[in-house]
């Protein structure tokens, strides 16, 4: 087949579209499938990667959003012209924006099918990026915008079944498949937990809960801030490991400085690839606690990294966690999520239960697996 995959955001912006997006794409590459990516142009972007061919409209800046891009494809008309003589097969849009609009009319001038991923549950988000409407009418929008696009595809994907009943309950009435982003294990192989420990000074009795993502307000990071300020007097070793970069950063430092917990709370920021993979296993507990995840991407990393998690059970983290193996799961609740964090650091029969269990269930996310999945909807949709 012949595949294009068009994203609003791509590397070297990292987050769970991008990550998606090109781990699906190089998947599908490997099995001997045609696969381009169109997404926008970004300051110092490498597309480094054996498999996949990238291209890039002009984009803007975003005051509002810095780390991202919006495209600009009305001044690339021949890429444009490019997109719809190439006759793809499958257009797979994953965001619905200046790029992912676009695309499904380039894709009907040109006889694709269209599939949409649906990875953001925007009406949870809305508030944070439309601050200037009423909220009411904010998730008024997200939901009818949500709608029309999805109806205007010819398959939708969503990661977890916990969205596929939120587009279902806004009158999406096109095909809908689950269908997670798989992790790749192979990344994982070589950890060094040790050499990360000592690069961040951790000493071995240390006890360190690790939250790995966008550091954004919708993930909840304040929530896991509050609880391990509770913890830390009947946990005297507690320390908080905090990577990735995000809006949110800022009142974070703020109030960890207000709190007085500046001594055991830590920001990393971006990691290498290394230090990506060894931050995982260098955690004692991976902890999460975002209600609007739709797949918990981070939280299947930290298991193939064999770190245990603790997690609010919600969307996305319902499927992942599902067999309760691998970690504990919790309601958004401070005294019930310090508990369970609080188990699993004090209670060693529990813990190692737990962490013996990780790496078996994060094989059942395999890349591999996945995307052998996505290419059976693909092949379905184009023989109906």
């Amino acid at each position: 087949m012949k595949i294009a995959l068009v994203t609003d955001t791509y590397f070297p912006r990292i987050n769970g579209v991008s990550t998606s997006t090109r781990v699906f794409g190089e998947e599908f590459a490997k099995m001997g499938h045609e696969v381009h990516v169109y997404a926008p142009a970004f300051p110092n972007q490498i597309d480094e990667t054996d498999h996949l061919k990238v291209f890039r409209f002009p984009s803007w800046y975003l005051f509002f959003d810095p780390e991202d891009r919006l495209a600009k494809p009305w001044e690339d008309r021949k890429l444009i012209q490019q997109f719809i003589d190439a006759k793809y097969d499958i257009v797979h849009t994953q965001t619905p924006f200046t790029l992912g609009g676009p695309a499904v009319k380039w894709a009907r001038k040109s006889g694709a099918k269209v599939v949409h991923t649906y990875h953001t549950l925007f009406a949870a988000y809305v508030e944070h990026y439309l601050w200037f409407l009423p909220k009411v009418l904010s998730i008024w929008y997200a939901k009818s915008a949500s709608r029309r696009y999805s109806n205007g595809c010819d398959l939708i994907v969503t990661p977890s079944s916990e969205m596929k009943n939120v587009l279902l309950s806004y009158n999406v009435t096109q095909p809908i498949e689950v269908i997670p982003t798989g992790i790749r294990l192979e990344r994982f192989e070589g950890k060094d937990r040790q050499r990360f420990r000592k690069l961040k000074g951790y000493k071995p009795e240390d006890q360190v809960v690790l939250f790995m993502g966008r550091v954004a307000e919708e993930k909840n990071i304040d929530f896991l801030m509050r609880v391990v300020y509770r913890l830390k007097p009947r946990l005297p070793r507690l320390q908080f490991l905090i990577a990735g970069e995000g809006p949110a950063k800022k009142g974070l430092e703020k109030m960890a400085a207000e709190l007085g917990m500046t001594d055991y709370v830590h920001f990393a920021g971006y990691l290498s690839k290394e230090d990506w993979r060894d931050c995982y296993a260098g955690a004692d507990l991976f902890v999460f606690a975002s209600v609007t995840e739709t797949q918990g991407l981070v939280v299947t990393e930290a298991m193939a990294a064999e770190t245990p998690v603790v997690a609010v059970g919600e969307l996305g983290i319902k499927d992942v966690m599902a067999t309760g193996r691998g970690g504990l799961v919790t309601r958004l609740d401070e005294d019930e999520f310090a508990e369970a964090v609080y188990r699993m650091l004090t209670d060693k029969a529990l813990y190692g239960q737990k962490k013996s269990e990780t790496f078996s269930e994060a094989q059942k996310w395999s890349s591999g697996a996945t995307a052998q999945r996505m290419v059976e909807a693909y092949e379905k949709l184009l023989k109906a």
